[in-house]
């Protein structure tokens, strides 16, 4: 392994390569996110060296410490041949690697140790680290999948404004680390005095509307927590999003709003669907933190723009 400042370990030099020259889906390219909600460094490690010596295996591995550092690490490594990279952590981190890989001819893999792996159980990927680094060896099927943009990022699951930001907002990575989901109960109960009805004036596709909501949500993948909670009908490769909010305040209403989504009720008393849409931007004449996947990404007014097929990813081999 390479000096603790290069953050990079090498491993294509010592590997045996299969007929002189290693195919590409043989070459990987790891992010690991030690940061991350469910990582746990002595199993992670541990797996991570048994795919590193497997026989006929090119790897680097990078350690996020700060977006710009990444950046060059990842542009450098597409300038030497690398078409496969695979992110070890949550969603966060998922969408920063895809945000800044914007290549045609890449595939991502993830390997999920984040705290909800949303992104993965949608894709089904394996939830183990070690049967989801098997996969990466396995499998050569790859899987296209709409995305968020919001400035110069893109996001897989849900973009929103209300409860959700201001709780984000408030959560401290280290209570992410420890505590983990119940991290985000407990940044949930703090956001509640934050909570309130505001008016958001709401371009959908090039129509204005007013929109009363405590929460506006813009969601790209329909689920929350597993893929049975359903959020909305929308779908990570529908080529759409699907607006949705809850209007009122107060532990009450959000209750009945959690209900709707954790019973799949047809007929919802508080989680509300407006439209479904290609375009969205949203104010308010407040200054309203934006969270997405997870992470406070921007203040209103927001611009946010679905864009079709916006990374591939690794994913089982089909029967």
């Amino acid at each position: 392994m390479s000096s603790p400042t290069s953050q990079l370990a090498r491993t294509d030099q010592a590997r045996p390569r299969l007929g002189g020259v290693l195919p590409e889906r043989r070459r990987f390219f790891f992010v690991v996110n030690k940061q991350s909600g469910n990582y746990l460094k002595w199993l992670v490690q541990h797996w991570l060296g048994e795919f590193l010596t497997t026989e006929g295996v090119a790897a680097e591995i990078h350690y996020l410490k700060d977006v710009e550092t990444l950046r060059q690490s990842l542009d450098r490594a597409y300038s030497e041949g690398y078409r496969r990279f695979v992110v070890v952590g949550g969603d966060g981190t998922v969408s920063l690697v895809a945000s800044l890989l914007r290549h045609d001819d890449c595939a991502l893999g993830i390997v999920p140790v984040g705290t909800s792996n949303m992104l993965a159980q949608l894709l089904r990927i394996p939830l183990g680290t070690r049967r989801a680094l098997e996969m990466l060896l396995e499998s050569d099927c790859t899987r296209p999948v709409d995305a968020l943009s919001l400035g110069d990022r893109i996001f897989f699951l849900n973009a929103s404004v209300g409860l959700s930001s201001f709780s984000i907002a408030g959560l401290r990575s280290t209570e992410k680390t420890y505590l983990r989901v119940l991290a985000y109960m407990i940044a949930v109960t703090r956001g509640m005095r934050k909570a309130k009805t505001r008016r958001y004036r709401v371009e959908i596709d090039g129509s204005m509307t007013t929109i009363d909501a405590a929460e506006l949500f813009v969601d790209n993948a329909g689920a929350l927590v597993t893929p049975r909670v359903r959020t909305s009908s929308a779908q990570i490769d529908d080529g759409k999003a699907d607006i949705c909010y809850v209007r009122k305040a107060g532990p009450v209403e959000f209750g009945k709003a959690l209900l709707d989504v954790f019973l799949v009720r047809k007929n919802r008393q508080s989680f509300r669907y407006v439209a479904s849409a290609v375009n969205v931007r949203i104010e308010c004449d407040e200054v309203v933190p934006v969270q997405a996947d997870g992470d406070t990404v921007a203040t209103t007014p927001v611009s946010i723009s679905v864009v079709p097929a916006a990374a591939r990813f690794i994913v089982r081999r089909r029967d």
